[in-house]
């Protein structure tokens, strides 16, 4: 018999945001505190969706209930064992108390969720819309990731209409889903969390039962995170940065219906952002919070970059460079010349030659700075076809991370 007894472990925590919301960044964040995990996407919520099926047509048929209430409340007791046996051995391989789920596709699984954990804590992470369509926009140049894909598939001709509906559904869920369970909710809005981190963070960390430390934040890009499916560009990210926001100011409201636009501005309303009014293609973007300051250079020129900035990376050492070998020629355009860096374990050379090389990456002196000083993220740079790599792809990925990354 099935016990309705649940685990005593710490309740789990779950990430909820529609795709391109920061919950990849924010799930780095997370996992960088030393009492609690967390993954790249598991899709639990898949999971018990799939577990809680074959447990009550298999199990769950044996089960001597008077109702079917019952049946249903220890099928779900059962999905959450086993969901805990395996979580808690992932907890505790990490050295940790707790585990954070942030899987973007677990919005259609909440009842389960819910059935399942029914202790869960969620974190209802926001960003406005319109930065979303245009983070959804970039990033879909070569192919539209499957949760956005059906929402193209019914507006083909009309991709900014496509990426709005997709927020305007996702979000009115979660807005609805947090209502209804607002004492295990906790809000928070990407640009708050980018701009007012030390702020945010805290208060956000106390509604999980967790103290907060100010050096976590520097730790963040440092801290090693295990892989997976997620935003590729916190690969090659160095600070937590605001680049992002008010790039939604670049999209033509003509693109959005009149029925689109009242609903996204209704939701809009709602989290407090301010609407996308008639001025919206002549105004700076209201959504760019005052104060936010311009970062310092830390490189000034690409001489600079490879004779002072690289010799000084790799005199501090760099783990991800251990057992490399190999030879990676820059050829920076603009008038920024020719450049080799040779890798030898963990030692390295950088210098104003031309010559045979593993592999050879091209792009503009303008480009290579922004990379540099963190202005540019280096996938997004190669999704918008600003980076050209030729042969080893490997090699050069490992420079990037080097160079650009954490």
């Amino acid at each position: 018999m099935v016990s309705e007894k649940q685990s005593s472990a710490a309740p789990p925590v779950f990430v909820l945001s529609c795709e391109r919301s920061g919950s990849t960044l924010l799930r780095y964040i997370i996992d960088t505190h030393p009492q609690i995990c967390s993954p790249a996407h598991l899709h639990l919520g898949q999971l018990c969706r799939s577990l809680y099926t074959s447990i009550f047509y298999s199990l769950g048929q044996t089960m001597e209930v008077t109702d079917e209430a019952t049946r249903e409340r220890l099928v779900a007791v059962e999905t959450r064992r086993i969901v805990d046996e395996l979580m808690g051995r992932y907890v505790m391989a990490k050295g940790k108390q707790m585990w954070c789920e942030k899987t973007t596709e677990n919005l259609q699984y909440l009842k389960i969720l819910n059935d399942v954990f029914p202790d869960a804590r969620y974190i209802c992470l926001y960003r406005n819309c319109m930065d979303v369509v245009h983070s959804s926009i970039e990033c879909s140049r070569l192919g539209f990731i499957p949760e956005l894909a059906p929402y193209v598939q019914k507006r083909p001709d009309n991709i900014v209409a496509a990426m709005v509906d997709s927020w305007i559904e996702k979000t009115s869920g979660l807005l609805e889903f947090e209502m209804a369970h607002a004492e295990q909710c906790f809000r928070l809005k990407y640009e708050n969390l980018v701009t007012e981190p030390s702020q945010t963070l805290p208060a956000m960390f106390a509604a999980l039962g967790l103290e907060w430390d100010e050096r976590l934040l520097k730790e963040v890009f440092s801290t090693q995170h295990d892989q997976g499916s997620g935003d590729r560009k916190v690969l090659f990210t160095k600070k937590i940065n605001t680049d992002s926001i008010g790039r939604g100011s670049t999209i033509s409201r003509s693109f959005i219906p009149d029925a689109l636009l009242e609903d996204m501005n209704r939701l809009l309303a709602r989290l407090d952002y301010p609407p996308v009014g008639d001025d919206w293609d002549n105004a700076l973007s209201p959504y760019l919070p005052a104060g936010v300051a311009t970062e310092n250079e830390t490189v000034s020129s690409v001489e600079v970059m490879f004779r002072e900035y690289v010799p000084q990376l790799l005199k501090e050492g760099n783990a991800s460079l251990a057992g490399v070998n190999g030879r990676c020629k820059f050829e920076v355009g603009d008038g920024g010349g020719t450049w080799m860096l040779t890798l030898r374990e963990s030692q390295g050379v950088a210098e104003a030659l031309d010559g045979d090389a593993d592999c050879t990456v091209q792009i503009s002196a303008a480009d290579l700075l922004d990379l540099v000083n963190g202005r540019l993220n280096s996938i997004a740079a190669f999704d918008q076809g600003k980076i050209h790599i030729m042969g080893d792809y490997d090699l050069a990925n490992k420079v990037g991370r080097l160079l650009f990354g954490g």
